[in-house]
């Protein structure tokens, strides 16, 4: 699991869970989802991996 210098803990405030789901970035079942609301000026149709998030990877990639 990433870490992420201005949330330190984003499992224990539910913004990332456990789940089976797919990264619409990286289309990779990692055991966990980001479920918290986030900034994009691009339409998302589905959740991201805390991976791709850190790596920055999702906001890119899905424009």
């Amino acid at each position: 699991m990433p870490t992420f210098r201005y949330h330190p803990d984003p499992v224990a405030t539910g913004s990332i869970r456990t789940s089976a789901g797919r990264c619409v970035c990286c289309e990779r079942s990692r055991g966990r989802i980001h479920t918290a609301d986030f900034y994009t000026a691009h339409e998302v149709d589905g959740p991201f991996c805390p991976w791709c998030i850190e790596s920055t990877q999702g906001p890119i990639s899905v424009r």
